[in-house]
């Protein structure tokens, strides 16, 4: 379902033999998360779309502009590959509350902390059963928009969770999606950016790293791609030009994401310190760099764009 793009530059002849092998062994999966929170992330995903390099953007179905999103992929965003954001942290279910009892707060949705999340899911014996009916629902959401399932994710990364991942592997192999989100192999490039903040960069990396070997290990599944590595965790809603080329240049061999949290919302530029779920303008340049796009050109890079 997916194929390389290769954009054409012009390269020197110093660069020309390194583009070439670089195009066919580095690629590059841009991703918006969380398409259908809010009419200005669609926007934004809509002009990363248009005017930049963004090729991917993963559907919040629960999201209070869901429906918006997915006219704006159908009417302009033609060759978006859309993917599935599951909500199982800081939002709504699909289901009716009554159907999830003891896993949402008292308004009717999943608890903000995802670290309360995976203690509820780790701890409740019947936790499993009900997560995935919660699943299943939000799966056929997607399949009812008509839109070609492209891949899955989920807010916050809740679905690396261990009770989760099993359950997301199988329903994403029912409903015909090809690839699945694991973050790691970030905290190199991160680290060498910007040390700040360097104890919350160490204890994510080192999680999501121990949560990573063992869900591929455990879980892995020939049918479902799984990119090598993926950035954009340890620099939420920090995602600048300069961050991504510096990830770009040591990108090694094989297949890399990186997600980023955009917002047309010009008031929403990024702070001093990443900010899990913070969606800012600041990502949206980012997105939209000309610049970017022919560094990623002159790097050789493939960019892949989904088959729709």
């Amino acid at each position: 379902r997916l194929r390389p793009q290769v954009r054409g530059r012009h390269l020197s002849v110093d660069n020309l033999q390194r583009g070439r092998m670089s195009a066919v062994t580095r690629r590059l999966i841009v991703t918006a998360d969380d398409f259908g929170i809010s009419t200005a992330v669609n926007e934004a995903v809509r002009r990363g779309y248009r005017d930049g390099v963004l090729r991917f953007a993963s559907l919040m179905v629960t999201g209070e502009a869901a429906a918006d999103a997915v006219d704006i992929a159908r009417r302009d965003c033609p060759g978006l590959g859309v993917g599935l954001h599951l909500v199982l942290c800081s939002g709504r279910p699909a289901l009716r509350p009554e159907s999830l009892e003891g896993l949402l707060e008292s308004d009717g949705r999943f608890p903000d902390d995802p670290v309360l999340c995976g203690l509820r899911y780790f701890f409740d014996g019947g936790a499993e059963r009900r997560l995935e009916r919660e699943l299943r629902a939000q799966f056929e959401r997607f399949l009812a928009t008509g839109l070609r399932p492209a891949h899955v994710d989920g807010h916050l990364n809740i679905h690396a969770h261990p009770v989760v991942f099993p359950l997301v592997m199988r329903l994403a192999r029912e409903h015909g999606f090809s690839r699945v989100r694991l973050p790691g192999g970030e905290f190199g490039v991160s680290f060498g950016y910007s040390r700040r903040p360097l104890g919350k960069q160490l204890l994510e990396a080192a999680v999501f790293g121990m949560l990573r070997a063992y869900l591929l290990r455990s879980h892995a599944d020939p049918r479902i791609e799984v990119p090598q590595r993926v950035y954009g965790l340890l620099r939420s809603g920090l995602m600048r030009e300069e961050y991504v080329r510096e990830a770009v240049r040591r990108l090694p061999p094989g297949t890399t994401e990186i997600y980023f949290h955009p917002s047309a919302d010009p008031a929403s530029e990024a702070g001093a310190e990443p900010r899990p779920g913070h969606h800012t303008c600041t990502e949206l340049r980012t997105l939209t760099s000309p610049g970017l796009k022919t560094f990623l050109d002159d790097e050789g890079i493939s960019l892949v764009t989904a088959n729709v």
